[in-house]
């Protein structure tokens, strides 16, 4: 091969390498899974400088996302401490990167396969590793004890935490279910089928009730796209197993009944009218990122805490950090995904791409769904899942386009 050649090739080979390192890294480590995306940044700007391809394609979603941006930058840059609050937002959205990254530089379905493969693999062994927690009460790669639920312990996978490795596998299950579901031979979907049940029982062993109720609507909207019949089939079989797994399995049963407790939420309610003071004082720009901390003490309403680090809820986290033109933004942003992986799924021709278009929407709305009562979007560690799924429905929706 030429000198010329490899000059050609080098950028699209890194910008792939990333993106590859971070879906075979992301539900295990975080440090090679931003490697990657360091990498696979290299190489998009390599592309531009090299072979004069600077590969940018517009779309509706940039306007609320530059808006987002900017506000928040903004709320931080004049809070009481800008410093802390423009460093709290970097940290924070420089997931984002990831979607860029996909939406850019994919340019062909055999390479979005070969992502999403290696990002079920890898997640599958964390699947596992999840559910042998759930019964064992041992992490391998760490000193500390997992949290005890009844006869079970709340597992936390590679991540060190449950809400993010329920965050996590919830989109697995997902995108998983989603492409099981495509036109095609059984010995091909079986893959799939085997990931989405390793990723439910593995969501089942986190014990996180926001992103169970994420599974009460993200099920039936995946069956009911698909025709009434199969929707109500779907959520009659889901109905059965959540009231099978009330029945039969006490820890999940007292689990699913603190929800509607009040004295089990009593500090979920009170931050949230907390965060509801915070955001009367200050409805336009807000407090700036991560200083809720900062304003607790004047804002908060008298009760019980046991902790008070941020609202437990993503909306109320972002209303009060950047207020009510930072929050229309956010929620704005997630709407446009969705509906342009909705867009795809109606309208593409390949079956691929319809359904993880489509899966990777569900993911969102999951998320989004969980985020009403615990804080998925407020660390960069639960960003990355948010990201990504934004990556996969925004590249499938490029390619769904150009293949037409």
């Amino acid at each position: 091969m030429k000198l010329t050649d490899v000059r050609t090739a080098f950028p699209t080979a890194m910008s792939r390498f990333g993106i590859y390192l971070f879906a075979l890294s992301i539900p295990i480590s975080f440090v090679p899974a931003e490697l990657g995306v360091c990498i696979g940044a290299a190489g998009w700007l390599l592309e531009g400088m090299i072979n004069k391809r600077w590969q940018f394609y517009r779309h509706t979603l940039f306007i609320p996302l530059l808006f987002y941006i900017g506000w928040n930058i903004l709320a931080s840059g004049i809070s009481p401490r800008p410093g802390h609050s423009l460093w709290a937002l970097a940290d924070n959205e420089w997931p984002m990167f990831i979607m860029l990254l996909m939406y850019f530089t994919v340019e062909n379905v055999s390479v979005l396969k070969r992502i999403v493969h290696l990002w079920l693999f890898s997640a599958s062994i964390a699947a596992i590793y999840g559910i042998w927690q759930t019964f064992s009460g041992v992490q391998l790669h760490r000193p500390e004890p997992l949290h005890h639920m009844g006869n079970y312990f709340r597992a936390v996978g590679f991540n060190g935490f449950y809400l993010t490795f329920a965050g996590f596998m919830m989109s697995v299950f997902v995108i998983s279910i989603c492409l099981a579901a495509q036109q095609g031979r059984l010995n091909y979907r079986w893959r799939y089928m085997m990931a989405a049940l390793l990723s439910f029982l593995a969501v089942l062993g986190t014990f996180a009730r926001s992103i169970w109720l994420s599974f009460a609507v993200v099920v039936p909207v995946f069956g009911f796209v698909r025709g009434k019949r199969f929707g109500a089939a779907v959520t009659a079989l889901f109905l059965g197993a959540a009231l099978l797994s009330l029945i039969f399995i006490p820890t999940i049963r007292d689990r699913a009944y603190s929800a509607i407790v009040p004295s089990e939420n009593e500090t979920r309610l009170n931050l949230w009218m907390t965060s509801i003071n915070m955001a009367k004082a200050s409805p336009i720009i807000g407090i700036g990122e991560d200083n809720f901390d900062y304003y607790f003490n004047r804002f908060k309403v008298e009760g019980f805490y046991d902790v008070t680090v941020h609202p437990h809820n993503d909306y109320l986290t972002i209303l009060v950090s950047s207020g009510i033109p930072g929050l229309m933004a956010f929620i704005s942003i997630w709407v446009i995904i969705i509906f342009t992986g909705l867009k795809a799924q109606k309208y593409s021709s390949h079956p691929y791409l319809k359904e993880l278009a489509l899966g990777g929407s569900l993911a969102i709305a999951g998320f989004m769904t969980g985020g009403l009562f615990q804080n998925y979007y407020g660390t960069f560690a639960n960003c990355w899942g948010w990201w990504m799924m934004a990556g996969l429905t925004m590249a499938s929706s490029r390619l769904s386009t150009e293949s037409a």
